[in-house]
Formats: structure tokens, sequence, C-alpha cells
């Protein structure tokens, strides 16, 4: 069986947006975090959208801490997942995006146990 893989590439980004000379500037108190994902099971996509979609049903039930960032803010592509956040919410991200990723392997382990 094949398991989801998130790889942290933020530092990348980061750099990216110190060199480029934009017109509009980022709020500064704000990082980027970017995951690229790996995956390779077709139902790897569907596995890592219903356990979103279950942490955000919880988020919405449970609520969340006044400074607790919201996984609906972060941005899923088929090949990576960036999330703006303040400095101090990184590890929260860490967190959610961690579960996240266990709770698709979950899934994924039920569709094709394998």
């Amino acid at each position: 069986m094949s398991e989801i893989g998130l790889v942290e590439v933020s530092e990348a980004v980061q750099e990216a947006h110190l060199v480029a000379e934009a017109p509009f500037e980022d709020d500064p108190g704000t990082v980027t975090l970017r995951f690229l994902l790996s995956a390779d099971n077709p139902g790897s996509l569907e596995a890592l959208r219903n356990a979103r979609r279950a942490l955000l049903r919880e988020e919405l039930t449970r609520g969340r801490e006044p400074d607790e960032p919201s996984l609906e803010d972060a941005v899923f592509s088929a090949s990576e997942i960036l999330w703006e956040v303040n400095p101090p919410q990184r590890p929260w991200c860490l967190e959610k995006l961690e579960e996240l990723r266990r709770r698709a392997n979950l899934l994924l382990a039920e569709v094709d146990p394998l």
C-alpha cells in the first residue's frame, strides 16, 4: 500500500518572496507554509479531500482557539498545500497537517488494504 506524504518546502517560498520586487506587499507578519504532496495511488487525493472535510467539520463543531488557524484557509492543489499564517501559528498548522495526512492514509488503507 502506498502512503500520502507531505514534504515541507516553506523556506523556498520565503526566499523567493524576499528576492521578488512586487508592487504589493504581503503582511510582513505572515509566513507561507508550502508542502509538496507525494501520492501515487489514484485514490490518494480523494482520501485527502475526505479527511480535510472531516477536519473542517470538527473545527466548525468544536470551534477554534482565538489564535488557532483554520484548515479552511489552506489552499490545496493536486500537488501541494499552501497556507499563509502568522509565525506563532506554525506549530498548530504542522499538527493539523500531520493529522490530515494520518487520517487520509487511514482512509486509503480502508479502501486499498494491500
